[in-house]
Formats: structure tokens, C-alpha cells, sequence
């Protein structure tokens, strides 16, 4: 059986074999609307409850509230106003020291977010000091917006982790353009070379077949992945892609990031 970058053992039916972390991970995800940023966020919660583990869930995107949706325990703040935002961040951080937890964030487009919260608390520094991993989720689709939006954000430095994944998303590619095509300008931006050579790890993920119908099940990818709700076509295409992204997350020494 292959093994990750922290030599525990991968499965390969798309199904992650149950693993400990030395560490409770806080997973903060960030992009523009529409870059699937959410359900990227989902499959990695969906993915820890499946190794056993229980990341709490942090929905801070007020627009779109996917993780709510999706999850009945996510927490999400009060209103949108930066101080209950701020408020509420704080609350997750302590209660992600105190129970040694994971933390699976999604801050809608987190410039504003991170730019006042970074004025407070050096976030990435606060995690190190206390025992917990950060870990960057850039998703991005191929439009210029999309990458200029997280370059900003990188290039602010309130949050740059050392561990830091550079997402570019091919569900968001419009019918009729190939992945190279589509990203072809995005990956030779001078601030896309920028983020790669400050250490974020560029993966292409590809579009998962069937994710709207795996998406309704309950328990989401995994469960689905199994044949739980979906019909064995279905079911084996789930398996399939969460297969090929678990190898992608292999190859690129990620694994063990995850929360």
C-alpha cells in the first residue's frame, strides 16, 4: 500500500486510511465567489470525518453559507459587520487551543477579514506559538480577477503560512476551453511565479464527475463514494476522482496538511 509524505498508508478506492495528527490544523480558505472554494473546503472535512476525526466548521462567508448548508454543526458569526467577525475568530482560536482541534475556515473572500484581523493578532504566528498548523487554501479559477484577488492577499501578508496550497479549481472552466488553455496565462503571472517560489503548492484539480448528485448525500464524498445515495455509476465515478485527488495531495507532500 503507498504512503504519504508522513508515511501513513493510502487506499486507493479514493477512501483515506484513519490517521493521527501531531497537530489540530486551522485550514483557512480563500478566493473569489464562484471558485468552488467551499466545496473544496467541504471535501476536506468530509475527508478528516471519514479518517475519524471532527474539524469543527467555521463558516464565515455570509453570501453563500455552502458549509452551513452543508453541515449542521458549523458555526458562522453573528452578522457581517469586521467586529463580530473579529469577535467570532477569536472565539474559534481559543476553542481550537483549548480542545486541540481542527479548524475548517472559510472566509468568503478574506481580504477584508484578514487585513483587520490582522491588525489585532499575527495569525500565522499566534498558530505556531500555540501548537497549531496553519495551512493557506487558495482556490482559483482561470479568470485574471480570481488571481489577482489571492495575489493581494498573499502579497498583504497577514496570512502566509509556510504551508499553503495553491488551487487551481477546472470546474470553473467555461464549456469549450482546455485546462491548459484556461490556465495557461494564470500559472506565468509574475504573482502566481511569486506564491509558488514563496512555497504554495500549485495543484490542478480536476472537475469531479457526479459531484452534485455525491454532494446531497449524507455524509457527502466519501459516504457517497461508497455507493451510499448514488447509483453504482455514480458511485465508482466518486471514487475514482476522490482517488485522483488524494494521489495529486500525495505527489505534492501535502497529505499530511490536511486537517
Amino acid at each position: 500500500m503507498p504512503k504519504d509524505d508522513a508515511g501513513h498508508a493510502v487506499r486507493l478506492d479514493g477512501l483515506p486510511e484513519t490517521t493521527a495528527l501531531s497537530a489540530p490544523v486551522l485550514a483557512v480558505g480563500l478566493g473569489r465567489g464562484s471558485s468552488g472554494k467551499s466545496t473544496v473546503l467541504a471535501e476536506m472535512i468530509w475527508r478528516a470525518q471519514a479518517q475519524g476525526r471532527s474539524p469543527i466548521v467555521a463558516d464565515g462567508d455570509a453570501r453563500s453559507k455552502t458549509l452551513s448548508h452543508l453541515f449542521a454543526d458549523a458555526t458562522a458569526p453573528l452578522s457581517e459587520e469586521i467586529a463580530d467577525i473579529k469577535l467570532w475568530l477569536t472565539g474559534l482560536l481559543n476553542r481550537a487551543v483549548k480542545d486541540q482541534r481542527s479548524v475548517v475556515l472559510d472566509l468568503g473572500g478574506g481580504d477584508r477579514t484578514l487585513l483587520e484581523y490582522g491588525r489585532d493578532l499575527r495569525l500565522v504566528e499566534f498558530c505556531d506559538r500555540r501548537g497549531i498548523a496553519p495551512l493557506g487554501v487558495y482556490v482559483l479559477g482561470p479568470e485574471a480577477e480570481d488571481l489577482s484577488h489571492i495575489v493581494s492577499i498573499w502579497d498583504a501578508g497577514y496570512f502566509r503560512p509556510k504551508r499553503s496550497l495553491l488551487l487551481l479549481n477546472e470546474g470553473t472552466i467555461r464549456e469549450g476551453r482546455t485546462v491548459a488553455g484556461a490556465f495557461e496565462r494564470t500559472m506565468n503571472d509574475p504573482g502566481f511565479v511569486r506564491m509558488v517560489e514563496g512555497g504554495a503548492v500549485p495543484i490542478l484539480l480536476h472537475r469531479l464527475a457526479a459531484m452534485d448528485a455525491a454532494k446531497s448525500v449524507r455524509g457527502g464524498f466519501y459516504e457517497a463514494a461508497t455507493g451510499d445515495g448514488l447509483d453504482p455509476v455514480q458511485a465508482f465515478m466518486v471514487e475514482a476522482g476522490l482517488a485522483t485527488l488524494e494521489t495529486k495531495r500525495q505527489e505534492a507532500g501535502a497529505l499530511s496538511w490536511l486537517p
